[in-house]
């Protein structure tokens, strides 16, 4: 049979409460009976004293007058509630019973006690069956220190005690009764609490998901942190620990204030005010994190912000420089094209005037077109390589400006400004801002062109691109966030990435973006370097 923990849990306190009803039945019952017995003693003790100490009763003994004594007796019977009253002689021969038969024959009990003077009680099969009787001497005239002149035997069955103890038994079931109803509705109330946590999981399906549950909140590449309703961190796993700084995870909940934790203030307060995030990039020390923070939800789906909130992380540091590094051969591959094409025709022109034998048209040619390049190449080119790709980046843009009838301006610092980007980093930033810069200015009116400048400006590297166009749209708050873009919804190579990559490479470098219009103009400020960055 598949029960649930909550059925299991319901089963089992119901099971107790069963149990404690029935041993509180059983004590009651046994009590009942105790206290049944000890009236009956005290009921038969009373009737024998009073009967060993009436004087008549004492003479008509010593007369051994069973004729006056048997009446006497029956009458007493039914209003005293006794089982019996017999009357013996000293050695035991019965004067009176309830049975006229019996009288003459041996009495069947105890009589030890009563002729040495005491009184006793005792439980004793007799004629009638178990009983509880006391024996009382009977002394000379009633007094307390005459001779023995025979013995007085009083009891009641257990048969009747049994009986009158039976009227109370509908107020033990009763109780009984009562705690087990009270005990089924505790029972449904503790398996509707335990499902509400549980579900309909069988303890052997929740222990597996408990142990699935660790091995896969360790195993993540992602980071995971929960938090309660008052915004304090009570969950998270080892890359949460290692993207927020967070110490080491551990199995079970804490309670850890993200105030407390050395990570941005801005991420600490959304943590801790349960702010809902849906694909947020933060810098946070040397890592760019892309967060996502919804409210928690129950085992049916439904949002219950009363358990808190749960907060995802991804590093997109790793993933920033895969993006900039397919950015930067993109970019390249546009600007291979666009010199081919130029290169393919200047070569058939060559080509021309070489058959027409006009070898000075051809020479003119071959030098007009290589020295405005080779006079950027020589101030731009050193032996980093990182400046070589750049400065191929830029010489390629100049035939691709002119495939799109725009001029491109390039106005280098002599010598160059080292900035610190690797490679595929700088590719991504100047390549992104000249081909949007690009973009902006052929479709605008002539004149069409952009200015790109490299200086150095008190410790900075500023990266200044300028174009003619119209400028950023005024309806997109933030034009640098993922998303933002105004091409059209299926333009090639994707829309609102760019930008948004330029600005997380930018914030990784410690350095700032600022946006000016009229021209359009976006600068980067970058701190100088004096070593390598590496790639």
């Amino acid at each position: 049979m598949r029960l649930s923990v909550g059925g299991r849990l319901a089963l089992v306190s119901l099971g107790i409460v069963v149990l404690v009803a029935g041993v509180l039945a059983a004590l009651l019952s046994v009590q009942l009976s105790d206290s049944g017995q000890r009236e009956a003693e005290q009921v038969t003790r009373s009737v024998a004293e009073t009967f060993a100490h009436e004087s008549e009763i004492a003479t008509l003994v010593a007369a051994r007058d069973s004729d006056r004594l048997q009446p006497m007796v029956e009458q007493i019977l039914p209003d005293a509630d006794l089982s019996f009253v017999t009357i013996m002689t000293p050695d035991g021969i019965r004067l009176t019973h309830r049975n006229r038969s019996e009288i003459g024959l041996p009495y069947q009990g105890s009589r030890a006690e009563a002729l040495a003077g005491e009184s006793f009680t005792e439980v004793y099969v007799g004629t009638l069956g178990p009983s509880v009787r006391t024996i009382v001497p009977i002394r000379e005239g009633g007094d307390e220190d005459g001779p023995i002149v025979g013995l007085v035997a009083v009891g009641v069955t257990l048969g009747a005690v049994q009986q009158d103890l039976a009227a109370r038994v509908p107020l033990i079931v009763a109780a009984s009764a009562a705690i087990v109803g009270f005990g089924v509705l505790g029972a449904l109330f503790v398996r509707r609490s335990a499902r509400r946590v549980t579900g309909s999981y069988t303890p052997r399906e929740l222990s597996r998901l408990v142990d699935s549950y660790e091995t896969v909140l360790h195993s993540l590449r992602e980071g995971l942190v929960v938090t309660d309703r008052d915004g304090r961190i009570v969950l998270y796993n080892d890359e949460a620990a290692d993207l927020l700084g967070l110490p080491p995870a551990i199995t079970g909940q804490v309670s850890l204030d993200p105030h407390d934790v050395d990570m941005d203030t801005d991420l600490a307060d959304a943590i801790a005010g349960g702010r809902r995030m849906v694909e947020e990039t933060v810098v946070n020390g040397d890592r760019v994190l892309l967060v996502n923070q919804e409210e928690a939800r129950d085992l049916s789906g439904r949002r219950a912000p009363e358990r808190g909130r749960v907060m995802t992380l991804r590093d997109r540091s790793e993933l920033q420089a895969l993006l900039g590094e397919l950015e930067g051969v993109r970019t390249l591959s546009d600007t291979l094209r666009s010199q081919t094409h130029e290169h393919g025709n200047r070569l058939h022109a060559l080509l021309a005037l070489l058959e027409l034998g006009r070898i000075d048209e051809a020479r003119r040619l071959i030098v007009a077109s290589t020295e405005d390049r080779q006079e950027l190449a020589d101030r731009l080119v050193s032996d980093d390589d990182d400046d070589a790709v750049v400065v191929a980046l830029l010489l390629g843009k100049l035939d691709e400006a002119a495939e799109r009838g725009v001029r491109l301006d390039l106005d280098v610092a002599e010598p160059a400004p080292r900035v610190p980007l690797a490679a595929p980093e700088a590719v991504t930033v100047v390549g992104n801002l000249v081909d949007n810069a690009l973009d902006a200015a052929s479709a605008g009116a002539e004149p069409r062109w952009v200015r790109v400048s490299l200086t150095a400006r008190e410790g900075d590297a500023v990266l200044e691109v300028a174009d003619s166009g119209a400028g950023f749209d005024p309806s997109l708050h933030d034009p640098f966030a993922y998303g933002a873009s105004t091409k059209p919804a299926h333009a090639p190579g994707g829309r609102g990435v760019g930008l948004a990559l330029v600005r997380d490479i930018v914030a990784a470098r410690g350095g700032t973006l600022q946006l000016a219009a009229e021209p359009t103009t976006v600068r980067v400020f970058l701190p100088v370097v004096t070593e390598q960055v590496p790639a």
